[in-house]
């Protein structure tokens, strides 16, 4: 396959779909080797690779659904913050070329992000807990009014 997060995005049985929200702009998943539980990646439905190539209202859209994302996880989860970003190009730290950002909830009681690149994790919940979750409360935080009201 080309583009793996293509393949997500398109509900290839090939990939594991762990996909929590989507609409027209951009889609939100489960980040299958994550930093911590619920650390998710949001992605533009439209194969990107720069973030220059985003129009306007993509950028407005996707800033939208992470604001919408903190207040489901500060619920959820109750971090103490978060990392959020995106690694364009492989110089950069970018494993995949499809344009996504990640948002990782910080706890405070792991390690950094630089710390923990190329170590082994071991996560107190895991993806399906951390999904289920997600599915049962994503549409009372990112729905149409939620977007229109910005």
């Amino acid at each position: 396959m080309d583009c793996i997060l293509c393949a997500v995005r398109d509900n290839d049985d090939r990939v594991e779909i762990l996909k929590v929200y989507e609409d027209d702009t951009c889609f939100i998943i489960l980040n299958l080797y994550p930093y911590n539980p619920a650390h998710l990646m949001i992605v533009t439905q439209r194969h990107l690779t720069k973030f220059l190539e985003l129009t306007k209202e993509e950028i407005i859209h996707i800033n939208r659904a992470i604001q919408g994302i903190q207040l489901l996880l500060d619920d959820l989860y109750n971090p103490k913050g978060y990392n959020i970003g995106l690694n364009q190009g492989r110089d950069a730290g970018g494993s995949i070329d499809h344009l996504h950002f990640h948002l990782i909830p910080r706890y405070g009681t792991e390690l950094g992000f630089i710390d923990i690149v190329g170590k082994t994790r071991v996560l107190p919940e895991g993806l399906d807990a951390v999904k289920k979750k997600l599915d049962e409360n994503i549409h009372n935080y990112l729905n149409q009014e939620f977007f229109e009201n910005f």
